[in-house]
């Protein structure tokens, strides 16, 4: 059992260390909503006002880049275009930041309830929650119409959005799950990429990873989009509301709404190597019957522990096999692998 102690010990630690490098940016903000990187300057909107800091100083001191807005929400930026969805008041705006006193000028308005933005080229993506739709128009156009390229009477309510070649991902927040769309083929039914998680917003893509923002479990998540899994991995937890994220080199900054500021975790690529690093993910998590495990070429022997370390049980799973797990107990437990993976996860 001592080998065993020996590597809760690490993998306790290890959780600790992905939680232990988050880092305040900055403080005190004022109901802050979205994030947007764009160099070294890292924007950030709040109802009335969207503000930037350069993230290179060791204390960001915040820059107003435009007042008079109507519960500002996502943001996207085109050179030195800067695009506001207005929320409230059913438009999206725009400003030149290189204007020194910049004027707001309407680009589209008449819609419902606009929230996220995404801009590929001069097509301009948007998600509606109130209206259930997400939606695209050309930003050259002097009288955009909208083309709806994503709805669903069921539960929709789209949120975050991210793009990946032709495929537009978008959050669920009510239905919690992710769901896609080939923005090339016409068909504005989505289909489910991601289940099981709660409350997702804000999303980014890097390197065929998905990460999520899960408000209501205050933690970050990550979605591996080559494997045929429809579970995520947690990535940052212990978070306090998080809203949207942004990436930049090696860091991922985090608004967490509920604390009003801007957090970072640094080297993401090193605790994405870390969760990764077998190429295998436990789902789902929590479990309730089962556990599987994603991309497993060849059968490996299993024991299952409990928290304190008491072997539950042992046994081989195959590929696409399953571990049952109906009959334990609610609670933590621990799953190692005879190649020295472990994984840790929950029975609900």
């Amino acid at each position: 059992m001592k080998p065993f102690y020996a590597f809760l010990v690490f993998f306790l630690c290890g959780i600790t260390a992905i939680n232990a490098q988050t880092i305040d940016v900055i403080t005190g903000l004022a109901n802050p909503s979205r994030l947007l990187m764009d160099g070294n300057d890292l924007y950030y909107s709040t109802p009335s006002e969207v503000f930037k800091i350069d993230v290179t100083q060791s204390s960001p001191t915040p820059v107003s880049v435009i007042g008079g807005l109507t519960t500002a929400a996502g943001m996207a930026k085109g050179g030195n275009i800067l695009y506001i969805a207005e929320f409230n008041a059913g438009r999206i705006s725009k400003i030149d930041v290189s204007d020194p006193t910049p004027t707001l000028e309407t680009v589209i308005s008449g819609l419902n309830t606009p929230n996220f933005l995404l801009l590929d080229g001069d097509t301009m993506y948007y998600s509606d929650n109130n209206a259930d739709i997400v939606a695209r128009f050309d930003v050259t156009d002097t009288n955009p119409t909208p083309e709806v390229v994503a709805t669903s009477t069921v539960n929709f309510n789209p949120t975050g959005l991210a793009l990946l070649e032709n495929m537009l991902y978008m959050g669920q927040g009510q239905a919690n799950r992710i769901s896609k769309v080939d923005v090339t083929s016409g068909i504005t039914q989505p289909t489910d990429v991601v289940t099981g998680i709660n409350r997702p917003i804000g999303l980014r893509i890097r390197n065929n990873n998905l990460y999520i923002t899960e408000r209501n479990d205050n933690k970050i998540s990550v979605k591996d989009l080559t494997d045929g899994a429809t579970t995520a991995t947690d990535l940052v937890t212990g978070l306090n509301l998080p809203l949207d994220i942004e990436l930049s080199g090696s860091t991922l900054y985090i608004l967490e709404g509920g604390a009003n500021k801007i957090s970072k975790v640094e080297n993401i690529l090193g605790v994405e190597n870390q969760i990764f690093k077998n190429g295998h993910q436990l789902f789902p998590n929590p479990a309730r019957d089962y556990l599987k495990i994603s991309n497993l070429k060849e059968s490996i022997p299993y024991t299952l522990f409990s928290m304190l370390g008491t072997k539950i049980s042992q046994g081989i799973i195959t590929p696409n096999g399953k571990i049952n797990t109906v009959n334990l107990a609610q609670g933590g437990y621990f799953l190692s692998l005879a190649n020295g993976a472990n994984y840790r996860f929950i029975k609900n």
